[in-house]
């Protein structure tokens, strides 16, 4: 009897504080109530939700045969924990972190319930998975050259969140394999690190990377290491045809500490010291029919300062669609000093500044402005060398459905090494003309695009997208050591001029995999003097951008 009176007490006192407890969760009372989290809820979503319209038995194998990510992977990436006192902040970084994963597609981290009678809340952390086990088969033509690749890639291995890489690819300029595992995340320490292996039809690359990076934004140390050696072709193009090879080997290594200098509710500033090691050698081939350039090592001891201002947005139809895309529309800054030392293998004593700007604005509701700008000074053996970028890009929201972007990149070099020239179309800009159309020191490119976002959705698997749209550009300047030959001169003089070329084109956007690759296919006219392009044709690419 006196058992079954204490069962029910206890039940009606759980019942009675349960009551209590409400999921009507007022934001401006958890910040001054600070409470307490009690208990961290995971609702892990598979890749295809089944009670969706049009499901079918692709969908339905595509969930049974996916490992769904690891309570353990996710909780690993928390920003908090229980016991801790609650930061709406921290719910939101986490969500961002979460939100950046590859094998994610959305993910919502929320307040579910406040309990006022000890001031605890719960925390549910929801997330929506991607297909990550991709058989890799891609291929793109434009401007006469086509690329491919074969190959597979996890990108969430046994639901760890670790990625592996198996692949073939061939461009225009190689061919070869690769072999590549990375962690995000090792063990929940907030370590990453990757490593790769290629063989190519031009050399043998090996790359490894270990970062403790800054992982959140009041994070107190970072670390970097980074090691790369590759040997490769280097081609030089005019009017997008072959004219020059000869071979590259570059021997990278990289290594650096940081620390949080001060950080307010919304800045942070950092300083980051650290040693570059890199040097580059170039050798003639059979097809070398050109001077190569001149080997250089450019090892470095640098400080880096950096300012971040949080100020982040959730917007959608910036440079994908149909999801969310977590933009800081606050101040970024990167500024590092470096300066070349021959007891480390330079070439000489000199200079080295690299300055890096981001920031957008909302101009009015619709509308925003982004806005990016760096510069790098090289001051190396009686020679200074500059290059300036500017980017701006204006979205415009017309409705729901439909947007105009307009952008503009422009870039002034001076003096840049001859591997480095800044080569225009194709995927550099101006779409309608072929890959390294025009090249030079300087460069600039103008687009407007008016684009179209429909509710289509095939299979669950494409979102559907249109665009048309005009580029206007050019690449012009630099010493051309071709120009030397009477042949290439003339043909350097062939369309050295700005460039117009317009388009429609069709976008595919893969919602639920991993890679969030979007298909684009267009349909280009570009305006030209050069009787070895088409006034029309097709271009097949594919990019994580719209």
């Amino acid at each position: 009897m006196w058992r079954s009176i204490s069962v029910l007490f206890l039940a009606v006192s759980h019942f009675s504080l349960f009551a209590q407890c409400h999921s009507d969760v007022d934001h401006a009372l958890l910040k001054t109530e600070k409470p307490v989290i009690s208990r961290i809820v995971f609702n892990p979503n598979n890749v295809f939700d089944l009670e969706a319209k049009g499901v079918f038995w692709l969908h339905r194998f595509a969930n049974n045969s996916h490992i769904i990510s690891k309570e353990q992977t996710i909780r690993d990436d928390l920003l908090f924990s229980e016991a801790a006192p609650l930061q709406l902040s921290e719910l939101a970084e986490t969500e961002r972190l979460l939100r950046s994963r590859r094998y994610l597609r959305d993910a919502k981290v929320e307040v579910i319930q406040y309990c006022p009678t000890d001031n605890t809340v719960v925390v549910a952390v929801t997330t929506w998975d991607n297909w990550s086990l991709l058989p890799k088969i891609d291929f793109s033509r434009e401007g006469g050259e086509s690329k491919y690749s074969l190959g597979i890639t996890e990108d969430n291995l046994l639901g760890s969140g670790n990625q592996i890489q198996l692949d073939y690819a061939k461009d225009s300029e190689r061919s070869g394999y690769l072999v590549s595992f990375a962690s995000p995340n090792i063990f929940g320490s907030h370590w990453n690190t990757f490593a790769s292996y290629a063989n190519n039809s031009d050399g043998e690359n090996f790359e490894f990377g270990l970062h403790r990076p800054f992982y959140r934004l009041d994070s107190s140390w970072a670390f970097n290491l980074d090691f790369l050696k590759n040997k490769e072709q280097v081609t030089d193009y005019l009017l997008a045809e072959n004219i020059n090879e000869y071979d590259r080997t570059r021997n990278y290594f990289e290594s650096s500490v940081g620390i949080k200098l001060t950080a307010t509710e919304h800045s942070i500033q950092r300083l980051l010291f650290g040693t570059t090691l890199e040097d580059v050698s170039f050798s003639a081939q059979v097809d070398t029919l050109l001077p190569i350039p001149e080997a250089r090592n450019l090892s470095t001891i640098w400080l880096e300062y950096q300012l971040l201002q949080d100020d982040f947005y959730k917007l959608y139809n910036i440079n994908q669609f149909n999801r969310v895309e977590d933009i800081n529309a606050g101040w970024q800054l990167r500024l590092r000093l470096g300066y070349l030392q021959p007891w480390l293998g330079a070439d000489d004593h000199g200079l080295q500044l690299q300055l890096n700007l981001d920031k957008a604005w909302q101009l009015l509701s619709t509308t925003w402005l982004f806005a990016d700008l760096s510069y790098q000074h090289l001051d190396f053996q009686q020679s200074k060398q500059t290059l300036w970028h500017l980017g701006l890009q204006l979205n415009h929201q017309l409705n729901r459905r439909n947007s105009f972007v307009a952008s503009i990149s422009a870039e002034q070099g001076e003096n840049l090494f001859a591997d480095n020239a800044l080569y225009l179309g194709g995927d550099s800009g101006l779409r309608a003309f072929p890959l390294y159309y025009q090249r030079g020191d300087n460069r600039m490119v103008a687009t407007a695009e008016y684009r179209h976002y429909t509710d289509w959705n095939l299979w669950q698997i494409f979102d559907v997208g249109f665009a048309a749209f005009t580029d206007v550009g050019r690449s012009w300047g630099g010493a051309d050591a071709f120009t030397s030959k009477p042949e290439l001169a003339t043909k350097a003089e062939l369309d050295d001029k700005v460039l117009v070329g317009v388009g429609v084109g069709l976008r595919l956007l893969s919602s639920h995999s991993s890679r969030g690759t979007m298909v684009h296919l267009d349909l280009t006219r570009p305006f030209t003097d050069n009787p070895d392009i088409s006034s029309w044709q097709w271009r097949v690419t594919a990019k994580r951008r719209f």
